[in-house]
């Protein structure tokens, strides 16, 4: 009987339930009884459902992570277990919630390359159980409870506006630090009051009706 495995393809033959190697891309002649189970080896994505983990100081926070994998030996895959991507999916969301119990929810965010790396280091002997090699972690969402949203929003706009009346502080400042100089300069210098009135006057500008032809 035969069997044509494509490049990306690997296989697990079993003769009569024993089992008895793998077999490699092309076209295979084989006998009846033997019975393949084919493994994709491609790389994939994996993106566990978001979960809310609470972090060291008690805060429920969500977090999505996606990890891209593949199958180094489809042995393994086929053999360790009987559902291998639900196993990987369990234990990267176990691996995950140990690296957010030890932090403070504002740590989170700003160590999402931290977390990924725990992650990473987390699943790294199950997948090698698995017959799978997890090449990268990534922290893709980090979404704090809506209280700590509209607070952090709140504490923003505070921020906002506080910026905003200083420099309105500063310009009034400044315009009263001009008229402060003004005044001083128009005290000691009484005459510079009598030489702004005359260029004042030679500034205006008198409208004369026009003459009548």
């Amino acid at each position: 009987m035969k069997h044509t495995l494509y490049p990306w393809e690997r296989a697990v033959r079993f003769d009569r339930g024993v089992l008895v190697g793998e077999v490699e891309p092309g076209q295979h002649k084989l006998p009846r009884y033997a019975v393949l189970h084919r493994v994709d080896v491609r790389p994939r994505t994996m993106t566990p459902a978001a979960q809310d983990v609470p972090t060291s100081d008690g805060v429920l926070v969500r977090v999505t992570v996606v990890v891209r994998w593949a199958v180094t030996s489809p042995t393994r895959f086929v053999v360790e277990a009987s559902g291998p991507e639900a196993e990987l999916y369990t234990a990267v969301q176990l691996a995950l919630r140990g690296a957010v119990l030890t932090r403070a929810h504002s740590a989170i965010d700003p160590e999402r390359d931290a977390i990924a790396a725990e992650v990473l280091t987390g699943v790294a002997a199950r997948a090698e159980e698995l017959g799978v090699s997890v090449a990268d972690v990534a922290v893709r969402d980090v979404v704090m409870p809506g209280e700590l949203r509209r607070a952090a929003l709140a504490e923003l706009v505070a921020a906002s506006e506080g910026r905003a009346a200083l420099e309105r502080a500063r310009g009034e400042t400044a315009a009263l630090r001009s008229l402060l100089n003004a005044a001083r300069l128009a005290e000691e210098h009484p005459a510079l009051l009598e030489l702004r009135a005359l260029q004042t006057a030679s500034t205006v500008v008198v409208d004369r009706p026009a003459r009548k032809s």
